[in-house]
């Protein structure tokens, strides 16, 4: 199939998803199937993974055994690891890597995010997604990360969503910003570890000069191109679906690939490093059922696409289920905050 056919056949791929991505149960309803890309998918841990407790971490994990997934996306969270310079405190990532190892997930790294003592000044300090104030000290703690995890952890994302302000500390000029932070750490991880794969900040859905592909071009722009080894995407959907909008976060996943096409970079992957919903009762909340199926539909569209790489279902657990007003309270794919499990738990059980 020429490139051409194949971003064509991309264009078909939400329709077909949701017939595909179906089995039909005895009772006559349609079920979503966990169909899933090559590479397969897994579940990504919000920032609760640093406050979690050991038992709490590894309960969850113990959902995520139950499904098929194979990745875990764990947050390497420089602020709380390195509040203090030159004092390291490894203690929930080396439990949450440990068990990762212990239910048989592969690791994806998610590098960031600054402590005080490393951020600008001015506002920004308020902000740990703040870029640094010397990126060079950046690269001082991925050296020392990929050192301590080398031997179990092999891919990296460097940053979370640096084209949305509040995930770069409403920094200006994000992308040249992001561009520098990457072009620090994408040589301080090959040096370690060379045969390592870097991936790019995964873009969220956004407008103007910060939607994903016009900040990818940007990027490149900025000389992004030969510092990572793959991008990144979070191809929301909510509320209305995958089929529902031909503008929304997956329509921006495939346009970022014609960015990198035109920038001869069309042989690299994009990973889907946070797909999902909310299930609250705010404005794009939905169902349970329909977080499941929303779920599944971009886990079964990704699968036909040969340039996608692993996608990460964002999150375990809800942080407070009682919290209907919040949405990112309510990403939990798997179990509510007292740990009774959600319909994606069923969908995608073993």
């Amino acid at each position: 199939m020429s490139k051409r056919s194949i971003v064509k056949f991309a264009r078909l791929l939400p329709a077909i998803a949701v017939v595909l991505g179906m089995v039909i149960a005895p009772a006559g309803q349609a079920v979503a199937a966990p169909v899933a890309p090559a590479a397969g998918y897994g579940f990504g841990q919000g920032f609760m993974a640093v406050e979690n407790s050991f038992d709490d971490t590894n309960r969850e994990l113990d959902a995520v055994g139950q499904t098929s997934a194979s990745w875990l996306r764990v947050p390497i969270d420089w602020n709380a690891i390195e509040g203090t310079r030159g004092q390291y405190d490894w203690g929930y990532l080396d439990n949450i890597v440990n068990s990762a190892g212990a239910h048989g997930l592969r690791v994806l790294g998610l590098l960031g995010f600054s402590p005080p003592w490393a951020r600008p000044g001015g506002a920004t300090m308020l902000f740990p997604s703040a870029p640094p104030a010397n990126n060079g000290d950046f690269a001082g703690f991925v050296t020392a990360v990929v050192q301590r995890y080398g031997d179990r952890i092999s891919n990296w994302e460097v940053w979370n969503e640096p084209n949305l302000p509040i995930f770069f500390g409403f920094a200006d000029r994000r992308a040249q910003r992001y561009v520098d932070v990457l072009k620090a750490a994408y040589p301080a991880i090959k040096a370690v570890q060379p045969g390592s794969t870097v991936v790019a900040a995964g873009l969220s859905r956004a407008s103007g000069a910060d939607a994903p592909p016009a900040f990818l071009q940007q990027m490149y722009d900025a000389g992004a191109g030969g510092f990572f080894d793959a991008a990144a995407s979070h191809p929301y959907v909510t509320p209305g679906g995958l089929a529902a909008n031909s503008k929304n976060g997956w329509s921006d996943m495939l346009a970022m690939h014609d960015v990198m096409a035109r920038n001869g970079d069309g042989g690299k992957q994009i990973w889907l490093t946070e797909i999902g919903a909310p299930t609250c009762s705010c404005y794009d909340g939905v169902s349970q059922d329909e977080q499941a199926k929303q779920i599944t539909d971009v886990l079964a569209a990704a699968a036909g696409l040969p340039f996608v790489g692993p996608a990460f279902i964002y999150s375990v657990r809800d942080v407070n289920t009682g919290d209907q007003s919040s949405r990112e309270r309510n990403y939990g794919a798997l179990l509510t905050t007292d740990w009774q499990p959600k319909a994606s738990a069923a969908v995608l059980a073993r």
